[in-house]
């Protein structure tokens, strides 16, 4: 689908997917790439025992809750959506 766009056009579609800004379906974006960065690092360093850091700087508890606030934000809206349509009866046809 992209392909299909013009030259600069595309180049703004990659970008936008790139930054995260353009929606463009799972792990899409460098922002994503890294709250799983700073996930993984956190569970695997409390598995080791040690103090998570990554590049040089601590994560921390509140680090993580931040991270995994976007994580769960798709899931919970989609499914908060659907909730409250089957609940209140106006998703029957």
């Amino acid at each position: 689908m992209h392909d299909s766009l013009n030259p600069l056009t595309g180049l703004v579609r990659m970008a936008g997917m790139w930054l995260n800004a353009t929606f463009g379906g799972d792990g899409v974006g460098m922002v994503n790439m890294f709250l799983y960065i700073v996930i993984a690092v956190f569970v695997a360093g409390m598995m080791v025992g040690r103090t998570p850091e990554y590049l040089g700087h601590r994560i921390e508890a509140k680090g993580v809750r931040l991270a995994v606030l976007p994580l769960f934000a798709p899931a919970v809206l989609i499914l908060g959506g659907i909730a409250l349509f089957a609940a209140t009866g106006q998703g029957t046809v």
